[in-house]
C-alpha cells in the first residue's frame, strides 16, 4: 500500500502512505501530517480518509482511528503519555510529531496496545 490517489474536479493527489504520521480532521477537509513534518491538505473528510486507507490496506492496515479527529499511523508508535495527554509517533531517526490528544482516547488506546502485545508474547 505505499501510495493512494484521490482525484477531485481541479487536481489529482498522490499520497506516500509509508510516510504518513497522521491525518487530522480539518472540516470537510484532512490535513495529511507527515512524518517529515511536511503537511498537505486533501478535499477529503477524515472518514472518506479512513475508508480509503482500510480498502487500499488489506489484513496489515497499521492506521487507527482516536476518536473523531485524528488517525495515526501505528507503525511510528514511540510513546502514549496519558498524563501529560500527548502522543508521540518518531521514525526512530530525527523525525518526530507529537499530538495532544484527550486522556480517555490515549487511555484507550494505550490498553489496545498494551493488550496486543500481551497475545503476542503469550503466543510464542
Amino acid at each position: 500500500m505505499p501510495k493512494i490517489y484521490f482525484n477531485t474536479r481541479d487536481e489529482l493527489v498522490c499520497i506516500d502512505t509509508n510516510k504518513i504520521a497522521a491525518i487530522k480532521a480539518n472540516g470537510n477537509y484532512s490535513k495529511v501530517l507527515y512524518i517529515t513534518n511536511r503537511e498537505m491538505t486533501i478535499t477529503s473528510n477524515l472518514s472518506k480518509m479512513e475508508q480509503v486507507l482500510k480498502t487500499q490496506g488489506g489484513k496489515a492496515n497499521r492506521f487507527i482511528r482516536l476518536g473523531r479527529s485524528f488517525i495515526v499511523n501505528h507503525s511510528f508508535l514511540q510513546r502514549i503519555d496519558v498524563l501529560k495527554q500527548i502522543l508521540v509517533l518518531s521514525d526512530g531517526e530525527r523525525n518526530e510529531l507529537v499530538i495532544k490528544l484527550p486522556k480517555n482516547i490515549l487511555k484507550s488506546y494505550k490498553n489496545a496496545v498494551a493488550q496486543s502485545i500481551k497475545i503476542k508474547n503469550n503466543s510464542l
